[in-house]
């Protein structure tokens, strides 16, 4: 690399030789040697990917003027040698089109692939979705205008999207997902062009962006986002002809994902951080064969930010992504220093927490560390080593809940996450000294806008009455509406019952004037679920639901001793 690389070298000996700033600097500082923000020319700079070719970076992202259609997006390819001063090769366009996601990769015939998905809007509205590439000249100077990709006619839809590919041996490989399916198929081209059907990846729920990597020795790994009730990604595996894959859910969830994979097989991934608590969207982590993601950093960033591109270049880990976090959505440069990086790889794993409970309702957590710091949550939520409840004494439960906890101590990476059922020993006792109540619950319907269905009371009460079931069946507008919805649900038995709420926006289930499911604000269909143990009888009810615009859906169904998921019948809600 010339004299970048002899600059390079001059930056790992100074930052070896900073003793004082090591002692100093939390972790995350001892990694990185600098982030600089390299492009925001355009109203939303965002999707990168990063690649180095003929002795130079190449980075390509999208330019519009928004996360999503407002202006149709189009395709920026910017080039350094350095790695500090930039400069435009290619703009790319495509009439009525919306170009995004651009993936960059090196073809076995020295050129430049860009894909590219193009979305065609009207308004808001897709109406299609088409897969796209672009070749550069030999000297990467030059790109040709976005062509259509052909995807095999056996799993062709019409909303297909081909997110990133990789090529191997002189074959391109990607994961193509398609719009509204949960299907994830793996695709194969000797040109970049053409791609033929090779298998479907069985993930569950919506699996949609996809990186691959290969080892050595051939062995493929896909690391996948997916959106569903439980959106937290996956890692498979899978040998030649890659039709036969093991799969493992990750305990974190995916954005944007990009994934390195190193001959000892290590791998370190870049994604967007969703913890609550976290200031810093942009996340780098360990992931291992199992699943098991550990946070190392997280970079500048925050609001609209993540799709990250990794590289590593003469032991430098180089970071390309985008945030907002200053003024407008920019791209941002990061370089990292490799050796930091492998040393905490090689780290020891903090021993995970146990779970223990000899009277119900009271839970005790325990380390074979004894020195390890103990974090847990009760909402579903991921703890890790900065996020969740310190674990100080036992915890005192009231219902059925899942019980998340991690174990963390310094000097070592934190423990897998520990994930189990805790209180389905504790039953709610039934309402006593109810008269025999009539069929049906009672509703109030609203009207007006809310962002929560705590708010709804503030809304114009508009109708009252009695319905058999909870639906939007009785609405009178198509959007910014509410119902609450009250009354009793009959049980036939003691046991253990499962409810499921589906909704788009947002609602909230009440059982016995406790909340139970949490799935409120504005959101597209999400399905959240719950566990508790009843006792015969009727049991207090309350559901709130808020719709503003677009899709609609209200859903609540169950499960329990003797009978599988299924709509909550009529026969058992009653006023």
């Amino acid at each position: 690399m010339k004299k970048f690389k002899t600059v390079l070298n001059s930056l790992a000996v100074f930052f070896l030789l900073s003793t004082p700033f090591y002692a100093q600097s939390p972790p995350e500082q001892q990694a990185i040697i600098s982030v600089e923000r390299i492009w925001d020319k355009a109203q939303h700079s965002a999707f990168t990917s990063l690649v180095y070719f003929n002795e130079q970076f190449f980075c390509a992202f999208r330019e519009g003027s928004a996360h999503v259609p407002g202006i149709n997006g189009t395709i920026r390819i910017i080039t350094s040698e350095d790695g500090q001063n930039w400069r435009s090769v290619a703009h790319l366009s495509k009439k009525d089109i919306d170009l995004r996601d651009p993936m960059l990769s090196i073809t076995p015939h020295n050129r430049l692939m860009l894909n590219c998905g193009g979305s065609h809007y009207e308004g808001k509205k897709l109406l299609g979705m088409q897969p796209l590439v672009s070749f550069s000249d030999q000297k990467g100077a030059n790109f040709s205008q976005p062509a259509a990709i052909n995807i095999d006619k056996n799993i062709r839809s019409g909303k297909d999207w081909l997110w990133r590919a990789t090529w191997h041996k002189g074959l391109a490989y990607a994961a193509v997902y398609q719009a509204g399916q949960a299907k994830l198929q793996l695709v194969q081209s000797g040109d970049g062009k053409n791609y033929k059907y090779i298998s479907t990846l069985n993930v569950p729920g919506f699996p949609n962006e996809t990186t691959l990597r290969f080892s050595g020795n051939g062995e493929l790994t896909a690391l996948v986002r997916r959106d569903s009730q439980q959106p937290t990604g996956f890692l498979g595996s899978s040998a030649y002809p890659y039709k036969n894959w093991q799969w493992n859910e990750l305990n974190i969830r995916l954005g944007g994902p990009d994934l390195l994979r190193f001959e000892n097989g290590k791998m370190i991934c870049g994604t967007r951080d969703y913890q609550p608590n976290s200031k810093r969207k942009m996340m780098l982590g360990k992931i291992t064969r199992t699943g098991f993601f550990t946070k190392l950093l997280n970079l500048p960033s925050d609001g609209d930010c993540s799709y990250p591109g990794l590289l590593v270049v003469d032991d430098i880990l180089y970071i390309s992504y985008y945030s907002s976090h200053e003024e407008k959505t920019a791209i941002y440069f990061a370089q990292l220093r490799m050796d930091y990086i492998n040393s905490w790889l090689q780290k020891d794993t903090t021993a995970p927490p146990k779970i223990n409970s000899t009277t119900p309702g009271i839970i005790e957590l325990s380390s074979n560390d004894s020195a390890a710091m103990i974090r847990y949550t009760l909402d579903g939520q991921m703890p890790d080593q900065d996020f969740g409840s310190i674990y100080n004494q036992p915890i005192r439960i009231s219902k059925t809940t899942t019980l998340r906890a991690v174990a963390h101590q310094k000097g070592k990476l934190p423990s897998q996450v520990v994930s189990t059922e805790i209180g389905t020993d504790l039953f709610q006792n039934a309402v006593a000294g109810l008269k025999i109540p009539k069929p049906g619950l009672q509703f109030d319907y609203f009207e007006g806008l809310v962002t929560s269905s705590t708010h709804i009371n503030k809304l114009d009460k508009i109708i009252s009455g009695t319905c058999a079931q909870i639906s939007v069946e009785k609405r009178l507008s198509d959007e910014n509406f509410a119902f609450s919805f009250n009354g009793y649900i009959q049980i036939s038995q003691d046991g253990l019952y499962t409810f499921y709420l589906r909704s788009n926006d947002g609602s909230i289930f009440y059982l016995n004037n406790m909340e139970l499911i949490q799935n409120d604000g504005p959101h597209a269909s999400i399905e959240k679920a719950a566990k508790t143990s009843l006792r015969k009888g009727f049991h207090k009810i309350k559901l709130d639901y808020f719709q503003m615009g677009g899709g609609k859906e209200l859903s609540f169904q169950w499960q329990g001793p003797n009978f599988e998921k299924s709509p909550v019948p009529t026969t058992v809600f009653f006023h």
